[in-house]
């Protein structure tokens, strides 16, 4: 049985502005503004804190791989001939389609309650002065309202208020519909949208109120209960008209959304169905009933609007509640504007996540060909790393088999030989002694060439410019001097440091000189052709023993008897690292030809290797217990390994200008020839008999020049 067709003409108009209302205010305040990016289109109210966690990513990706996976397969059943099998598996693809989606709303809900919880939690400290400030009207206690806060599942609340209903309507109105449509909504909830199920869960009370509610008590309750979404039905009825309220918050929304729907007067359907035939008593049940009808299609909407904007699995339940309204007079054309909305939304919502998925796969398919990238990229690297390894345990092998033998002793020097350098072409050998000279001498025969005079204190370095033109020393008499290689020439003396000039260094691509010295514990740099000084770098805080450049020219080395080494941009001077020791002092520095190994001799017997850009400790080759003891302090984590090969305090280091070895003095009186890249010791050079003070190889490798506390150079050739 139907109602007349101008009373559902009437109430159809009625109802038909408020769906668009409702779809629009609230809607928009499914989430909280705070919380929430809206997508561009509008639709989406997944919140952006939720896209954003890695669980919520996660579970996309997973989705994702699964929805491609099931088209494939359904593209694959296509041309299954047999009828049954082929449907059987449609339909046990849609089952897992079904079950996916499922499994991605409740986590979407878990994660909202997280977002919700921190707000609770504020709510909760915050209920009892509200609860002291206000005549409150609630039916439930304090606790009893804190329940409703703590409940663990996230969904939707629903309060109906009682109808503020005139004392001139009939008592038909007055002694019924408060009973009615309290205990109808329920069962009508309870049936289609349960508090405990799975899709589009509501928690109703019909009798949280004390008596009808007005907005302002809206606005009220609001306040106690805004970290959980709610919705509230409320109506007022006079003698001739209702008026149908809706009071709505998202999450944690700070204002609330208030809908009146257009007054609907009662007593003209009255007279309508008076017109009818219908009896007194029956008028007024109809008229009960469409009321509670129009509650029910209001939570109805309102739920599955609110589970609309937050997941989009969500197929709404009014769809499919035709049946449930014809049994109430109901018209199907009722409906029909909400359910208009709904499916807007819902396209809306599949359009939005559509695109959210064709991005997510994009980023998928970038980040699956980055993995592949990455992947090759390890695989050539491993595999270079392979070869390179087998190439230095064959430069290895071969290194250690080679022999060294002492071709020349050059005997001239009447004190310790403190000092070598070696000319770029390989020809020319200078070495600087505590005698206060300079001597010049042939690599390849071991003649004396020339012994350059001047110095009024012992020679602690000499160094030789990149074009084999000049000579640079500097001496404990505090000067720095500059030699005409070839003619043995004074070019010009300046002052260099307090007490002694202890190391000098020649930039290879700048006509640069820097310089270390004693009590100031400086470093200077000065300009190659004027003498003239160019900036002065400061930071150590002890004597600076030793400076080396990069072949690049770019960086420079120091080392300091305050147990560091440090690295400085030439360029500008700033310091680039520090370097920290064992709390013993840094002897002397080498970088490797690639520029990427800084090696520095500390007084600890050791060795270290670092790379020069990180200061990262690659190696240590370190001595034997009784003379390391400053090793004991070092974490292992901090080395790739530590070699436990004899290495004494030797005051100098030098690498092969191809990068492969690295030879050491050492105060046993013998030279180290070690693998820079593997840290083996290869080879163990006898024959003096003082303190290796200083050691240069050749820029062919096969030549390597000692200078030692006995007064002596020697000239080892490898064959």
């Amino acid at each position: 049985m139907v109602l007349p067709r101008p009373v559902s003409d009437t109430l159809i108009e009625l109802l038909k502005p408020v769906a668009c209302e409702l779809g629009e205010r609230l809607g928009a305040s499914a989430v909280n503004e705070r919380y929430a990016e809206i997508e561009p289109s509008g639709s989406s109210a997944l919140n952006q804190q939720i896209k954003k966690d890695p669980r919520w990513t996660k579970a996309q990706v997973k989705y994702l791989q699964r929805q491609q996976a099931r088209e494939q397969e359904l593209i694959a059943i296509a041309s299954i001939e047999e009828e049954k099998v082929k449907e059987e598996r449609a339909n046990r693809i849609r089952a897992e389609e079904l079950r996916d989606k499922r499994a991605i709303s409740r986590l979407g809900r878990e994660l909202m309650r997280e977002i919700q919880s921190e707000a609770i939690r504020v709510k909760l400290n915050e209920i009892q002065i509200i609860w002291d400030r206000d005549n409150w009207f609630s039916n439930l206690s304090r606790q009893e309202t804190e329940q409703i806060l703590q409940q663990q599942q996230h969904r939707l609340l629903l309060l109906v208020a009682p109808a503020k209903i005139s004392q001139d309507c009939p008592d038909s109105f007055r002694h019924n519909l408060n009973i009615e449509l309290p205990a109808k909504l329920r069962t009508f909830l309870n049936q289609h949208y349960p508090q405990h199920g799975e899709s589009c869960p509501v928690q109703f009370y019909g009798d949280y109120f004390k008596n009808a509610i007005s907005d302002i008590d809206v606005e009220r309750l609001q306040t106690v209960l805004s970290p959980v979404p709610t919705a509230i039905l409320y109506s007022d009825i006079s003698d001739y008209e209702v008026n149908f309220h809706v009071g709505f918050w998202g999450i944690i929304n700070q204002s609330v959304s208030l809908v009146a729907m257009q007054p609907w007067n009662w007593e003209e359907v009255y007279h309508q169905l008076e017109a009818e035939g219908k009896n007194e008593k029956v008028r007024l049940r109809i008229i009960r009933q469409i009321i509670v009808t129009i509650h029910k299609l209001l939570a109805a909407f309102l739920a599955d609007l609110y589970y609309l904007k937050i997941d989009f699995t969500h197929e709404p339940q009014l769809f499919n509640l035709e049946a449930e309204f014809a049994q109430e007079w109901f018209s199907k054309d009722w409906a029909l504007p909400y359910m208009e909305t709904l499916k807007e939304i819902q396209e809306q919502q599949r359009i939005t996540y559509k695109g959210e998925m064709r991005r997510l796969a994009l980023r998928e398919a970038k980040a699956r060909a980055e993995r592949k990238r990455l992947e090759e990229e390890e695989l050539k690297r491993r595999q270079e790393a392979e070869i390179l390894a087998k190439r230095a345990k064959e430069f290895a092998h071969k290194l250690k088999n080679l022999k060294w033998r002492c071709v020349y002793t050059l005997p001239g020097h009447s004190s310790f030989v403190n000092s070598l350098a070696i000319s770029p072409d390989g020809e020319i050998l200078a070495s600087g002694s505590w005698d206060k000279t300079i001597k010049i001498w042939n690599l390849e025969t071991g003649e004396l060439v020339g012994t350059l005079t001047g110095h009024s204190d012992r020679v602690n370095s000499v160094a030789i410019s990149y074009d084999g033109k000049m000579l640079v020393s500097g001496s404990s008499d505090e000067t720095i001097k500059f030699w005409n290689l070839y003619s043995g020439d004074l070019l010009c003396t300046f002052p260099g440091h307090s007490m002694e000039v202890n190391s000098v260094a020649i930039n290879p691509k700048g006509q640069v000189i820097a310089s270390c010295g004693g009590a100031d514990n400086t470093i200077k740099l000065w300009n190659l052709r004027t003498g003239e000084l160019v900036r002065t770098l400061r930071g150590h805080s002890d004597n600076v023993n030793a400076v080396v450049f990069s072949p690049d020219g770019k960086i420079l080395a120091s080392g300091s008897s305050d147990a560091t080494s440090k690295v400085w941009d030439v360029e500008s001077g700033k310091l680039l690292r520090t370097l920290s020791g064992l709390n013993v002092g840094v002897n002397s520095v080498a970088i490797a030809p690639d520029g990427q190994i800084l090696a520095s001799v500390s007084n600890d017997y050791t060795i270290k290797l670092r790379n020069l850009h990180t200061g990262s400790l690659l190696r240590i080759l370190n001595s034997n217990s009784a003379k390391g003891k400053g090793v004991a302090n070092l974490g292992m984590n901090e080395a790739v390994h530590i070699l436990r090969n004899y290495v004494s305090r030797g005051d100098s280091v030098a690498i092969s200008g191809d990068g492969l070895t690295l030879a050491s003095g050492c105060d046993d009186n013998t030279i180290n020839i070690w693998s820079l890249q593997t840290g083996e010791l290869l080879s163990t050079l006898e024959g003096h008999s003082g303190t290796v003070y200083s050691v240069a190889i050749a820029p062919s490798g096969n030549l390597l020049a000692s200078g030692s506390a006995d007064e002596t150079i020697k000239i080892w050739r490898c064959d």
